[in-house]
This record gives C-alpha cells, sequence and structure tokens, in this order.
C-alpha cells in the first residue's frame, strides 16, 4: 500500500505549478507517453478514492518530479520525506508543501471567484470553542488562526491552540465550495489532525463561524470530538499567540479578550453574551465505553451471521 500517495500528487502538482489535474495529468504523459495515468484515475488517486494498480506510475511520478529514486520509494515515503525531495528537485519550500499540497481543483476556481479573491479572507482570527479536555470541562479554547495566499490562488490555514506548556500549530490548504470552506489541518511534525467546516462571509469578513472536530489530547483515552468555533478578526499583532489559553467563558471575558488584542466592539456585551450562547457548554464527544456499549449489543449478531 502507498503511503499517502493523494498528498504527494498534490504537492507535486502544487510544486510544479500545474493549474489543473489536466495540466498535471499531461505531465506524466510528457515523462512516460505509456503511462497508467489518465485525467478519469488520476481524479480518483488525488481524492484518495483508489491507488494506481500498476507500480509503474510511483516511477513516473518521480520522473514527473525528476528526481532520481526509484518507484518504490516514491510509494513507500513519508509524506515529509517526499516534500524535502520535492524541494530539492524543483526548488519548492518544503514546509509550504506539507502544508498546502494541492492542485488547483474546481474549489479553487470557485474561491477565485470571491469579490476581492482569498485576499478577502486573508488575515489574523482569535478562535474560540469549547475545551475539548475533560481536565478544562466548561472552559473555552482561545486559540488562533491565519489564513494567507498560498501559490496558484489557493488559501493556506495555520491554527494554533497551547495546550498544557506546548503550542499546538496545525496548517492545511483551504478548500472553497459554493459559501462553505474546509480544511483538514494537520501538525507537521505530530498526530494531531483536525478537520474544520465553515461558512463563506461576504467582505469585510470580519469573522467565520462554523464547526471543529478532531479527537481530545488532553485526555487520558481517545475521545472524538466534534464542537461550534467563532473566528473573530483581529490585529495582526505577537500577542495573539502569545494569549492563547484556556478561557473561563464568564460574562465579559470574550469582549475583554478582543479588546486585548485590539478589536473595540460598540455592543460588547450583547457580542459577548451571544458568542457564548453559540458555542455552547461542552464538546459532542465519544467515549470507549459508547464503542463498548454498542458492540456488547451487535457484536454477538454480526459473528453469528458470519459463522
Amino acid at each position: 500500500m502507498a503511503v499517502a500517495f493523494d498528498g504527494k500528487l498534490r504537492m507535486a502538482a502544487a510544486a510544479l505549478g500545474c493549474g489543473s489535474r489536466k495540466e498535471f495529468c499531461a505531465r506524466f504523459r510528457k515523462a512516460n507517453p505509456a503511462t497508467e495515468c489518465d485525467l478519469e484515475r488520476l481524479n480518483k488517486w488525488v481524492q484518495g478514492r483508489s491507488l494506481p494498480r500498476a507500480a509503474s506510475v510511483y516511477a513516473d511520478l518521480g520522473a514527473v518530479i525528476g528526481t532520481a529514486k526509484p518507484g518504490r520509494w516514491i510509494a513507500d515515503c513519508s509524506l515529509e520525506d517526499f516534500a524535502a525531495e520535492l524541494a530539492a528537485c524543483t526548488g519548492a519550500d518544503a514546509a509550504t508543501l506539507v502544508a498546502s499540497g494541492g492542485v488547483a481543483s474546481r474549489a479553487v476556481t470557485r474561491a477565485a471567484g470571491l469579490f476581492g479573491g482569498v485576499a478577502t479572507l486573508a488575515g489574523a482570527f482569535a478562535a474560540y470553542s469549547p475545551g475539548w479536555s475533560p481536565h478544562f470541562r466548561g472552559h473555552l479554547i482561545r486559540g488562533a488562526l491565519r489564513l494567507k495566499p498560498g501559490r496558484n490562488g489557493t488559501l493556506i490555514a495555520t491554527y494554533a491552540e497551547a495546550l498544557v506548556g506546548r503550542v499546538a500549530r496545525l496548517t492545511g490548504e483551504v478548500q472553497i465550495a459554493g459559501r462553505s470552506m474546509h480544511c483538514v489541518l494537520r501538525e507537521p511534525d505530530g498526530d494531531m489532525m483536525l478537520f474544520v467546516s465553515l461558512q463563506v462571509p461576504g467582505p469585510p469578513a470580519s469573522m467565520l463561524c462554523g464547526v471543529m472536530s478532531g479527537v481530545a489530547f488532553v485526555a487520558h483515552e481517545s475521545l472524538p470530538s466534534a464542537c461550534r468555533i467563532a473566528f473573530i478578526r483581529v490585529p495582526e499583532t505577537p500577542r495573539l499567540d502569545a494569549t492563547n489559553r484556556y478561557l473561563d467563558p464568564v460574562p465579559g471575558a470574550i469582549a475583554a479578550d478582543l479588546a486585548d488584542l485590539g478589536v473595540t466592539l460598540a455592543e460588547a456585551g450583547r457580542f459577548d453574551a451571544f458568542t457564548r450562547e453559540f458555542l455552547g457548554a461542552s464538546p459532542i464527544q465519544v467515549t470507549a465505553q459508547d464503542q463498548a456499549s454498542f458492540a456488547g449489543m451487535l457484536d454477538r449478531a454480526y459473528l453469528g451471521a458470519t459463522g
């Protein structure tokens, strides 16, 4: 099984400056006229719906990016190792490749249709969401989000939280479709992953709201979690990162935090109350006991059916 082949394809296309999958597919045909890569297969591979049946495709990708590494290495290496090799071959920045990894797609084309393009959304945001850790139940997490234009009209998100003495920083490419935007955020040097789905606002894009899902990491067990999240645009300042923390959601806390970050609100009390009500007191979570209870009621029936 190839390792993260979809991500490697997206990274390669981004590094080579391909504006579409059709253009990227043409690179394969140029490298090997007999390649098994065609547009239909490429679409499935990039979406992670399937993997190449022919091992020669991995060698073809190596030829496309200009590496001397064999096809087996292309298939087996990690995303980080592939990004480093891709950067060495193309001169692209490895960290940016890991963060973006994107073929310009229909979603990016729609992003270009926004009034002002992705620049409308770019900027710094204070992030508020219910804490997922059982040790901080009832608190809010105040994190930070930065949206920056990437290659080929893409938008790159970097989200940061301060979690028990360490800073978790996750990045990913934003996909915009119609009036919604979605992003899979990954920690480049760790195992954390988050999925964020948001409404696309009109100018001046003063805030973004939606939902976030992932796993609670400051916990004694794996807790799949989901919650609402609100991103409020703030001035770009180092203080945004320095003040990431757990926040006690008492009346006025969010408005005071925003004021500390340079945001003056005419109806601070009303905004604060609405935001706390929107976020809610706690996330939706699934425990190991939930899984065990379902298994206890269902496993015997399924095992009997297969016997």
